[in-house]
């Protein structure tokens, strides 16, 4: 995968690590920049506090979204009757020839067309750095004029306007349009049921759940998003349902057209912009092939692996792939006469929240983790997918584990988890995950995702799903910026530092989540 980025202003603690650039003669060779003397950092603070005070100006630092590593520059300067001059720069060596520098120019021209709504931007270009004039070109510009070093090119915003967008309709398909956003999922050719009506019905994040569309033709985009107010303000941002979600199609992303993808990308971003939305957060499905398409905007970071079983093997094969004592310990649980069972009647889902509640007491787990019996039930009898509620009983016939999974097109998923505290160190859950795969390979289940640890990190629930399996699959999150002013801003008010390496987006609902 291709290094994600994403903008934000820049600030005077970026001139610590700029003013190192200005020394490296080879980061300016094809520039108008020729310092006659080094280039001190207080001078670079000097320079930075004089250009971050003009309002002609709006200039980004360009950061890696993985790590928020900052590597270089990208400005709009000169900005006058709608008109603006473009610069960029990749100040740390170790990103050139990444396609970083092609990413950053769309961000900046999204930036300058549609949000200040330029209509004209120029740039300056040395006859010799080929690779920028390349870049330049596929993003529109056309040569004006030239000099013995260097040509001059402008971008309209009718061509670039013009080159991302086509005669495709957006349109949001609300929870009240039952019908039209199950009949969008059912036209998908690969989703979850993270994607289905019913369960962003049951979303209880107090946001408001909906279904970006962008079609054309027989082809669509659909990503499902929940929008959230941002407190004492008025902005909002966007995320989505506890899952793994992001965006579906009737084709696979990498099928689709290059001028419909983004078309796409043009107009969510239009979309995004006229909410006023700051922020979007989603969780990538690891089975449906999403990078592709999200790659496009940036803000895609790697989260870790999540654990995955393969029922297209035997259960004998499945057992060799186990850690040492596993097997042995779930042929002492059948051996101590606990057994696994499927239920559904509604004493059977009283049972089951009482267990997953007092488990989240015991985590003392965020208020997003309950759930009232109702929940339950929608949950389970939604004919959008396959939801079953699986129990461990002991020898008296005691419940004393349970677990609701879920299938929708070949993919089993891990939901929800509970196990009474008295039995906890039998580890019934153990059994119960055996016995699942078994269900899963009856009903024609391909793989069966148990997840990863908490926080996505590999602590110790994550080792306890690894002793099933070795087999891991990439775990990625878009966390994407749409206004870098406004969450520099909101950043500012609660003193959190953009350098900040606390994994946690947008940061801004870092504290009241905390709380």
């Amino acid at each position: 995968m291709s290094e994600s980025i994403f903008l934000r202003p820049l600030v005077l603690e970026d001139a610590k690590t700029s003013y190192k650039w200005r020394n490296n003669p080879d980061v300016w060779k094809f520039t108008f920049f020729n310092p006659k003397a080094p280039i001190t950092l207080n001078a670079e603070v000097e320079w930075l506090e004089k250009v971050l005070d003009k309002k002609d100006q709006k200039r980004f630092a360009i950061c890696l979204t993985k790590n928020e590593k900052y590597i270089g520059n990208v400005q709009l300067i000169n900005i006058l009757d709608q008109t603006a001059e473009f610069h960029l720069f990749i100040g740390n060596p170790e990103y050139w020839g990444k396609g970083i520098g092609e990413k950053a120019a769309k961000h900046i021209l999204d930036y300058a067309f549609f949000t200040l709504k330029l209509n004209k931007v120029r740039l300056d270009v040395h006859k010799e750095n080929k690779s920028a004039i390349k870049i330049y070109e596929r993003h529109g510009f056309f040569y004006v004029s030239s000099n013995k070093s260097f040509m001059e090119m402008e971008l309209s915003a009718e061509d670039y306007k013009g080159k991302y967008e086509s005669s495709g309709t957006r349109h949001i398909v609300k929870l009240e349009q039952e019908d039209r956003w199950r009949g969008l999922v059912k036209r998908a050719i690969r989703y979850d049921f993270y994607h289905s009506w019913t369960y962003n019905l049951l979303d209880n994040s107090s946001g408001i759940p909906m279904l970006f569309v962008y079609e054309k033709g027989s082809d669509f985009i659909a990503i499902p998003l929940v929008k959230r107010e941002i407190e004492d303000s008025e902005y909002f941002d966007m995320s989505s349902v506890y899952g793994y979600s992001g965006p579906i199609s009737n084709k696979d992303f990498a099928e689709l057209p290059t001028e419909f993808v983004a078309s796409f990308r043009a107009d969510f971003l239009d979309f995004l912009k006229e909410e006023k939305v700051v922020t979007v957060f989603s969780r990538l499905n690891p089975f449906l092939s999403q990078l592709s398409l999200m790659e496009g905007f940036g803000g895609v970071v790697d989260n870790g692996k999540v654990v995955v079983l393969d029922l297209s093997k035997s259960i004998e094969d499945q057992r060799k792939g186990y850690q040492e004592r596993l097997f042995r310990k779930i042929k002492q649980l059948r051996r101590k006469g606990y057994y696994v069972k499927e239920a559904n009647s509604v004493e059977d889902i009283r049972i089951f929240k009482s267990i997953y509640t007092s488990n989240m007491h015991r985590l003392a787990a965020s208020d997003s983790y309950y759930f009232d019996e109702a929940y339950f039930r929608r949950l389970l009898d939604s004919e959008e997918y396959d939801a079953r509620l699986v129990f461990v009983y002991d020898h008296n016939d005691y419940p004393v584990c349970g677990g609701i999974v879920v299938v929708t097109n070949g993919i089993m998923q891990a939901h929800l988890l509970g196990t009474r505290e008295d039995y906890l160190k039998d580890s019934p859950a153990k059994l119960l995950t055996e016995e699942i795969t078994i269900i899963g390979r009856k009903l024609g289940v391909k793989y069966y995702n148990l997840g990863g640890g908490l926080g996505f990190k590999e602590d110790s629930l994550f080792r306890w799903k690894a002793n099933f399996s070795s087999l891991t699959f990439g775990y990625q999150s878009w966390r994407f910026v749409v206004n870098p002013e406004v969450y520099t801003s909101l950043l500012s008010q609660q003193e959190i530092d953009l350098s900040s390496e606390i994994d946690f987006f947008p940061l801004y609902r870092f504290q009241v989540n905390k709380a």
